[in-house]
């Protein structure tokens, strides 16, 4: 009986050796020795039974040991005899120092417990240079640039080009806008032809039945209502009104020999026109009709009948003042 016992006892001694044989780590290199600058692969062979489970080596830096870079870092596995499965890792290595490097082992933890691969070592070799009997130089010797005439003529013509476009643009400019004052002159304003009188008249006429007063548009009523005055007050009297403020052109015609009264109906419409259009106030309905009215009023008392001139025209100092702008142009 002791003797199963015994037998079994050497049986399961026996097998563990052949269990841990079925799990081998070996770590190797391409070569044992490169120069500076050159490549060598790194490979790290694990082979396990199929059902076991595997725990891998991580490098997560881009250097495998001081001055030892990795490139690039693969993994494989594959299926192989004896229902074995082999695990291939490999990284792709550089260095740039001369020296020699030991490689420490990799750790792989297979069904909980750990598996240590070999060491290694990598020399890394460097040129000899002998710059006693040797001279160092360049590849090639610094090359003088051709001298290529279009290099130095294209930015010349791109420069003389931009400015005859410029020059070309600035003379079309002056061409259209001297054409179009031409034409302003040559088609002198429809108001112009009538006498002032007749034109102030028109204009108070569309401002009356705009009614722009009764849709609370004060301001664009009292403006074009002042506007339509001061037009008449130039061609009236040769004031220029339009340039002037309120109590300049009052005092302008406090100079003519017009009756106070006209003068007096002007000043109420300049001044209720100054206080809609800069401090904002309304009118009442009486003082916007009253304004209307006395605009009427001042074009009738004031309007000059139509004098013949020697050559046969009518006086108008704004026509005069028209041609002599066409004489100066």
């Amino acid at each position: 009986m002791m003797r199963k016992y015994w037998i079994l006892i050497l049986l399961l001694v026996a097998g563990w050796p052949l269990q841990a044989a079925r799990v081998s780590v070996d770590a190797r290199l391409d070569s044992m020795s490169m120069f500076i600058g050159n490549q060598n692969y790194l490979t790290l062979e694990i082979t396990v039974p199929e059902e076991s489970a595997v725990s891998l080596p991580v490098v997560v830096a881009d250097t495998l040991i001081t001055n030892v870079f990795i490139l690039r870092a693969s993994l494989d596995s594959q299926r192989v005899d004896n229902g074995r499965k082999r695990y291939t890792q490999q990284w792709l290595l550089t260095c740039f120092d001369e020296g020699l490097y030991y490689i420490p082992p990799f750790t792989v933890d297979v069904d909980g417990e750990d598996y240590v691969s070999n060491y290694l070592s990598l020399k890394v070799l460097t040129f000899d240079v002998d710059t006693a009997s040797k001279a160092i130089f360049d590849i090639k010797p610094v090359e003088k640039a051709p001298f290529v005439p279009s290099d130095y003529l294209r930015p010349i013509f791109m420069v003389w080009g931009g400015l005859s476009l410029a020059i070309l643009a600035v003379m079309l400019v002056l061409v259209f806008r001297r054409r179009r004052e031409l034409e302003r002159v040559a088609t002198p304003d429809p108001e112009l032809l009538l006498p002032p009188h007749v034109a102030a008249l028109k204009a108070l006429d569309t401002i009356r039945e705009e009614k722009l007063w009764q849709q609370g548009r004060y301001k664009d009523f009292y403006t074009q209502l002042t506007d339509v005055l001061r037009k008449y007050i130039f061609r009236r009297y040769g004031i220029s009104a339009m340039e002037m403020t309120s109590a300049e052109i009052l005092e302008a015609l406090r100079q003519d020999e017009e009756g106070k009264e006209i003068r007096q109906m002007l000043a109420q419409i300049l001044t209720l026109s100054d206080f809609v259009k800069f401090a904002k106030m309304n009118p009442l309905p009486d003082e916007n009709d009253r304004s209307l009215r006395d605009a009427y009023g001042f074009v009738e008392q004031t309007k000059q009948e139509e004098t013949p001139s020697e050559s046969g025209e009518t006086e108008d100092p704004a026509a005069q003042a028209n041609e002599g702008k066409e004489a100066a142009l």
